[in-house]
């Protein structure tokens, strides 16, 4: 029994000492281990590294064209849903070919790659699953060491813990690198094919998955035979593991690929304005954008924009190489279709003349700041009378552009033949303020601004840029509802939500007959003035020229165009008086106004074009315009010459009530009649209607002679006249009649009104 119990008490020693040393050897174990793998230093999991991975800014055109993409990693996230079957099955060939089926790690890859490694004394195969994978390149180093392959499948390992394939699937081909600067799927179909990834055919497919293994050696635009030899290795893969039949992989063998790059990195004004709009309207910075995955929908027209950097791109369409130029074009709803800041190459933070240069705007700022204005706010007309003769305003005193006058002329005329004096003319009357106010509600800025009576004829201490000029004429093609020109549409996030969207709201300046009337004044410059080289286009244009002159010749040239659908603005000078000037006759009716004729021709060469619709409150009303009108408007009557009238539009409760009474049927002289003077001879007496008649008095004797006796005119009121042709008790008849200077009847015969009553005189005889 005592050696039983001392046996007993020997055992529980000896098992104490070995599981001490058990326990001691595991310690020393896990402390060597920690010391080897250093556990310490070990990343724990966090997809957000995946998931919230930089990824490009992409900036789209109107029809949904990607523009460009901008940023450090070009990746544009896709969901796996959105991807064929054999674009999966192509990189589960190329990459794991048990991917559905292990936990993260493939220990059946990784004892193969052990036995390779130990046979070439060092690491030559990897065994990494596409979850090692994607740990790998979001998680850890580079550096092929044991204790970072132990990381790398323990985080694998928790990986697919907390996702399912097709989340890490997605995951993953959104991370990778393609090669060519193409981060995720599709951003690498999109760059090296053209198309998105849920179009990939599956030799397109095969390709993208065989550049995985090495991007530096398999990308199709540094060694495309090499690329498209990994390519047939990855389809004979996908046939072999069961997932192409036969013929599937014999046509995709087959197909020819051809490389095109569908992700340009392209910059220009309207990309670059429009990226500064996004980051006003989402409070995101230049850096949020370009790496949060955002997506900018502009309103860029790829044909209109490509027009106009074709004829930026064309020395014939410039006066000289000196000469600079800006084009703003913004269609019915606001956008801006196509906006170019200057000629050349694009220059990141340069100078966007466009939209930041600010210019002596000439005559185009007549209709924002003194004729829109002036019909709006104080009842003019198209037809409205000014005087266009030297005059001084205060001290002020403006003239011609070829120092001619035409004395009294209306609105219209005024506007056709640009003159200056009326212009300045109506400033003075409808007042500087008024007017400055009112072209501020057109996005025209003022700030800084001296404001005087110069500012009609565009002298403005700083100027404007095209693109408020191109605002403003814009509204009066839209019937005289203003909205602030725009770039971005809509703005999206990497997840596809929408972050911004445009909704226009306008604001009326005009009413819609007053900017019918403006646009109708507008076309007169076309087909009447300044602008006739605009007929060129073959379209029913409203538009506007302006010039800038100094002392060393032009500076500033400007042209404004548009239809009920498009508006455009150009601007040619030079950047500074150390350029010089452009050449002489470089107004803005030659080169600008060719410009916009080549720009609206081609927009409307295959599609019809607005004509334009006077609304509902307009009428068309035959004006008299003859210098008898005195500057008044008058109707055109029954007997005004043709020669003498025009069709004009008016606004309801503008049009002219009366004919002017020249024109017209003279009528008979009031207070007709006759008495004796000192001697015995007849008086007769008329009150003359109008200097402008000549009144007829005409005498019959007793056997019906009639004779004319007198012809009175340029008298007006009382008048009389005493017949000394008569015979001392003679009985005779006497009657006035109006006769027209210049109106004829058929016959030929002066157009006469009726006669006044017939007086019968009996002459006395007086001794």
């Amino acid at each position: 029994m005592k050696l039983f119990l001392r046996n007993k008490s020997k055992a529980a020693t000896v098992i104490k000492l070995v599981f001490g040393s058990l326990l001691l050897f595991v310690s020393a174990a896990l402390i060597a281990a920690s010391v080897v793998f250093r556990f310490d230093e070990w990343h724990e999991l966090d997809t957000s590294l995946i998931i919230d991975c930089p990824q490009a800014l992409t900036v789209l055109d109107s029809e949904g064209n990607v523009l460009s993409m901008l940023g450090g990693e070009k990746r544009i996230w896709i969901g796996t849903d959105k991807l064929q079957k054999h674009t999966l099955n192509a990189f589960v060939s190329a990459e794991d070919a048990r991917f559905y089926t292990h936990t993260g790690v493939d220990l059946y890859r990784i004892f193969g790659a052990a036995w390779a490694d130990l046979k070439a004394g060092d690491y030559v195969q990897g065994a990494s699953t596409i979850s090692q994978q994607l740990i790998k390149l979001s998680h850890l180093s580079r550096e092929k060491t044991l204790d970072r392959k132990l990381e790398e499948a323990v985080l694998a390992t928790e990986l697919e813990k907390h996702y399912s394939k097709d989340e890490i699937m997605e995951m993953y081909l959104n991370y990778v690198y393609f090669g060519g600067g193409f981060y995720g799927i599709e951003a690498a179909s999109m760059g090296y094919f053209g198309i998105h990834a849920c179009e990939l055919s599956a030799a397109q497919s095969a390709l993208l998955a065989g550049i995985l293994k090495s991007p530096s050696a398999y990308a199709p635009h540094l060694d495309f035979s090499a690329s498209n030899g990994r390519k047939l290795t990855v389809l004979r893969l996908m046939h072999d593991y069961g997932y192409l039949t036969d013929d599937e992989y014999a046509a995709a063998c087959k197909e020819e690929i051809t490389i095109k790059n569908g992700l340009p990195r392209e910059m220009n004004d309207l990309i670059a304005y429009a990226i500064k709009e996004a980051s006003a309207v989402t409070g995101l910075s230049r850096e949020e954008l370009y790496s949060g995955g955002y997506s900018v929908y502009t309103t860029l027209d790829p044909a209109v924009n490509g027009n106009c950097a074709g004829m930026f791109s064309d020395g014939g369409m410039f006066p000289s190489d000196n000469a600079q130029a800006a084009i703003v074009v913004i269609g019915r709803d606001g956008g801006i279709l196509s906006m170019i800041g200057g000629r050349g190459e694009y220059s990141e933070g340069g100078l966007n003349r466009a939209a930041d240069a600010e210019r002596q705007p000439g005559s185009l700022i007549k209709p924002i700041l003194v004729y829109a204005p002036a019909l709006q706010l104080y009842g003019y007309s198209a037809a409205t009378v000014l005087d266009d003769e030297p005059k001084d305003f205060g001290g002020y005193s403006p003239r011609n552009s070829d120092d001619k006058y035409y004395g009294k002329v209306t609105l219209r005329t005024a506007v056709t033949k640009s003159l200056n004096v009326p212009a300045v003319e109506v400033l003075d009357i409808i007042g500087v303020e008024s007017a400055v106010g009112f072209a501020e509600r057109l996005g025209v800025s003022f700030d800084r601004e001296e404001e005087g009576l110069s500012l009609a004829l565009g002298g403005f201490t700083y100027g404007v840029s095209p693109l408020e000029m191109a605002g403003a004429y814009s509204a009066f093609s839209r019937g005289g509802l203003y909205i602030k020109p725009f770039s971005v549409m809509r703005i999206t996030d990497r997840e596809g939500r929408t972050v911004f969207e445009r909704q226009p709201t306008y604001e009326r300046i005009m009413s819609e007959e007053n900017a019918f009337i403006l646009s109708s004044l507008l076309r007169s410059v076309v087909t009447d003035g300044t602008g006739r080289r605009l007929l060129e286009a073959g379209v029913p244009l409203a538009a506007k020229t302006g010039t800038s002159i100094d002392e060393n010749g032009v500076r500033d040239a400007w042209c404004a165009a548009y239809t009920d659908e498009l508006t455009a603005v150009v601007w040619m000078g030079t950047d500074s008086a150390k350029l010089g000037s452009l050449p002489e006759g470089s107004v803005g009716g030659s080169y600008p106004a060719v410009m916009l004729a080549r720009l609206f021709k081609d927009y409307y060469a295959d599609r019809a074009y607005p004509e334009p619709e006077a609304p509902d409150g307009i009428r068309m009303i035959r004006i008299d315009v003859s210098e008898e009108s005195g500057g008044k408007i008058y109707l055109a009557g029954e007997y005004t010459p043709d020669e003498q009238t025009v069709d004009e539009y008016f606004s309801e409760g503008t049009e002219p009530l009366g004919v002017n009474p020249y024109w017209s049927k003279p009528s008979a002289p009031d207070d007709v009649g006759w008495s004796i003077a000192e001697g015995g001879f007849p008086v007769i007496s008329f009150t003359s209607k109008s200097e402008a008649f000549i009144y007829v008095i005409r005498r019959t004797d007793s056997l019906g002679n009639e004779t004319e006796v007198e012809r009175i005119s340029g008298r007006s009121g009382y008048v009389s006249f005493t017949d000394r042709d008569v015979i001392p008790g003679g009985m005779y008849s006497y009657r006035v009649t109006a006769e027209h200077p210049e109106l004829k009847n058929e016959d030929g015969s002066p157009l006469e009104g009726e006669p006044s009553r017939t007086m019968r005189v009996i002459v006395p005889f007086y001794y």
